[in-house]
């Protein structure tokens, strides 16, 4: 599991890929923050573009791949590949 704090961003500007092993998290924060006092205003503006990638080992399950967002957090879950037990075959004998 991934968990990246994400705080102000809609999860219309976040974007989840997952290509040749490498999963990918970008997207686009744009946040303003607006005080006013009697005496004062102020305005703060939190803008800017964010990418990450992250290298992912062959037994991770690409197709299980899901992505949720809540309160500020987004959480990524990466199943792995389901893994093949080998098979004991019984011999029977005829006779």
């Amino acid at each position: 599991m991934l968990l990246a704090d994400l705080p102000g961003v809609s999860p219309d500007n976040i974007d989840v890929g997952m290509e040749n092993g490498i999963l990918t998290l970008s997207g686009k924060r744009e946040t303003e923050a607006k005080t006013q006092r009697e005496v004062y205003k102020r305005v703060e503006r939190l803008y800017g573009n964010f990418h990450r990638r992250f290298s992912l080992p062959d037994t991770v399950d690409a197709e299980g791949i899901t992505a949720k967002y809540a309160h500020g957090v987004l959480e990524i879950v990466i199943p792995k590949k389901s893994v093949v037990q080998p098979k004991k075959i019984v011999v029977v004998s005829e006779g």
